[in-house]
């Protein structure tokens, strides 16, 4: 059995990435078996949700390990097999990266470069988020996990330490009750409607920008002047994300724009 490969990549601007996931559909299919994809940028969740979306033969679970997590796995097994198996095992356990950072702040991405340098792959890694000053938590791969379990490690002058756990043990971000923000701006800049869809000041928001603390799709943004569009999606550090659904002028020339906040 396959799958319309070329209909699924058409135009895609990460058709290599997609090449590989129809291999582990197929792959599903043909074996009759649930097959795990290693963790996916949520960008490319999206494309992938867009482009399995009508494909009935076929069935896609997606596990970060938390409801709102951003990086996931992706289950694919057979349609009729998700509807007659009860669970699926869900290969994922988390770390604790742990260390004292009172004094030496730290961000997601520092974490993830000592993972890095101890030989995990980006694909084994999902969602890192700080423990306060007591290091860092992620979700990651079991292999992943088991294998640095006990290790040790060094980000800058502060020593790490590195416990396996099990999901049940972490510290999970805060879950946002989804929310709909409509607000009137002048005019579409990313610093205006985050300042509105977060309810932080604008100065505020153009720091938090400069700081490298906020993207737009998934992918780092230092521009407070950008412009938004529909569908673009807004995420700050620790204040989660916004969904721009709808963009329209009004008789005196401003913006109302829909938001839904995650």
């Amino acid at each position: 059995m396959h799958l319309p490969k070329e209909k699924i990549l058409f135009k895609s601007p990460f058709r290599k990435e997609l090449e590989t996931l129809v291999y582990y559909a197929e792959k599903a299919l043909k074996q009759r078996s649930a097959i795990w994809s290693p963790f996916i940028s949520a960008q490319l969740i999206e494309e992938v949700k867009d482009k399995f979306n009508n494909l009935k033969d076929i069935s896609l679970l997606f596990e970060g390990g938390f409801p709102n997590a951003e990086r996931k796995r992706i289950c694919f097994l057979r349609s009729e097999d998700k509807m007659n198996s009860p669970s699926i095992n869900i290969p994922i356990k988390g770390i604790y990266m742990k260390g004292n950072f009172l004094f030496d702040r730290a961000k997601q991405n520092d974490f993830r470069n000592v993972l890095h340098k101890l030989g995990v792959q980006t694909n084994q890694i999902g969602d890192i988020w700080l423990i306060r000053d007591r290091g860092a938590q992620a979700i990651c791969s079991e292999e992943c996990a088991d294998s640095i379990d006990q290790k040790t490690g060094r980000l800058r002058e502060v020593d790490l330490s590195i416990e396996a756990l099990d999901l049940s043990e972490m510290e999970i971000p805060f879950s946002r009750t989804e929310k709909i923000i409509n607000t009137v701006e002048a005019s579409t800049r990313i610093d205006a409607i985050a300042s509105a869809g977060f309810g932080l000041s604008r100065s505020k928001i153009t720091t938090q920008i400069k700081k490298g603390y906020l993207r737009l799709n998934w992918a780092l943004n230092d521009q407070p002047s950008k412009s938004i569009n529909i569908g673009d999606i807004i995420h700050l550090e620790k204040k989660g994300s916004l969904k721009i659904l709808n963009i329209e002028t009004t008789k005196k020339e401003r913006w109302r724009i829909k938001l839904l906040r995650q």
